[in-house]
């Protein structure tokens, strides 16, 4: 692997901006990148990668340096199916992440040091097909995953050693069984994936968007026998994107009606009772591409959404704090982009990481920082 193409000036500085793309000598193979984390000394891209044994993507870490060039990489060979998001632990230096044994489906910690040398490796027993994680006010992790034998949603709290920390299962309904959605989104993911998340609302009140009650749904719990709130959606084909806390039961919102996307900065959501996705919508943008990876991230005082256009660009949306739209900003011009994660960097920049395509056939990992002083270029 190695770095093939870069903007901004040919010696930028640390607080510019930068464009990248990484290359591999093998023209045949395909990423598809899961997350960036800044570490001390640079950032690691997290990827899926495509192997010859096996249907699923396995796992690739990628070193960067503070300039957005490749150093080098470590494939980890005993792992499939990396889930983001990931962890960077400033105590031990470790950037921690969730991935999946391919024998016994089981959902296995892992972490790595600044020279992606693996650290911790804690196989997270009885938890199968992990979905997604995020990180809790506590240091801790959150993992949502699913049990193919109990047809439940699992969200658990995994320390930093791979212990179980508490956590409770919700049904997706008797007799449903979404195992084959769940196969299809690891094998399908760039086509039409499915947005499983997770994360905190408050310490002790935790959501996950998945499969719950024969429907893909906003869960809020408190890891009690049923569900504090439930936003339920229609099957898998329409519900709720993403979502990020404000304050209170205010949360900024992306959701999808089918083929339609729509974006809510600010609206509440009854987190103690049960509502219905539907009523939100509220029209659609029809700039975005349908089933559009999207992810939210508060930034200064905006509230900011990554997504994909139609136009295979990578699109920004900063919206204020009284929902109007502050500024736009828009990844890729001549060559297709996708979207993976988007970050807040330590000098308030913004990390942006997705795919373009290479001599218009080969699909590559792409890594944008945008500085705080181009932001502050198109925002109000």
């Amino acid at each position: 692997m190695s770095l093939i193409s870069g903007c901004s000036d040919d010696e930028p500085s640390l607080s510019e901006s930068f464009f990248k793309i990484y290359d591999d000598s093998n023209f045949d193979v395909s990423y598809r990148p899961i997350d960036v984390v800044e570490t001390v000394d640079g950032y690691i891209i997290l990827t899926g990668t495509e192997l010859s044994n096996s249907d699923f993507m396995g796992v690739r870490l990628i070193k960067i340096d503070e300039e957005g060039n490749y150093e080098f990489d470590n494939e980890l060979d005993d792992y499939v199916v990396p889930i983001g998001e990931m962890y960077l632990n400033e105590t031990d230096s470790n950037s921690y992440f969730f991935a999946m044994n391919p024998t016994s489906l089981e959902a296995v910690l892992i972490g790595v040091n600044p020279q992606l040398e693996v650290e911790v490796e804690s196989l997270i027993g009885g938890l199968n097909y992990p979905l997604s994680s995020s990180i809790t006010s506590s240091g801790s992790l959150l993992l949502q995953s699913y049990d193919p034998i109990t047809l439940e949603t699992e969200i658990s709290e995994i320390g930093l050693d791979g212990s179980f920390l508490g956590g409770n299962s919700y049904t997706i309904g008797p007799g449903s069984d979404v195992e084959e959605e769940i196969i299809n989104h690891y094998l399908n993911a760039s086509e039409r994936p499915l947005p499983f998340f997770c994360g905190e609302v408050s310490p002790g009140n935790y959501y996950f968007n998945g499969f719950y009650n024969y429907s893909f749904s906003l869960v809020f719990t408190n890891f009690s026998d049923s569900p504090s709130g439930v936003v339920q959606g229609q099957s898998s084909n329409a519900g709720i994107r993403g979502v990020m806390p404000l304050s209170g039961s205010e949360f900024a919102v992306a959701g999808f009606q089918f083929d339609d996307n729509y974006q809510l900065p600010s609206t509440t959501l009854s987190i103690g009772g049960i509502t219905s996705s539907a009523d939100l919508y509220p029209g659609n943008m029809a700039e975005l591409k349908p089933y559009t990876p999207t992810k939210i991230i508060s930034y200064d005082t905006y509230s900011v959404f990554g997504s994909e256009t139609k136009g295979r660009q990578i699109l920004l949306n900063f919206y204020a704090s009284d929902g109007s739209v502050a500024g736009t900003h828009r990844v890729g011009y001549l060559n297709p982009f996708t979207f993976s994660s988007m970050k807040v960097g330590s000098d308030n920049s913004i990390l942006i990481l997705g795919t373009t395509f290479v001599a218009g056939r080969f699909e590559r990992i792409a890594l944008t920082k945008i500085s705080a002083g181009e932001i502050s270029g198109f925002t109000n």
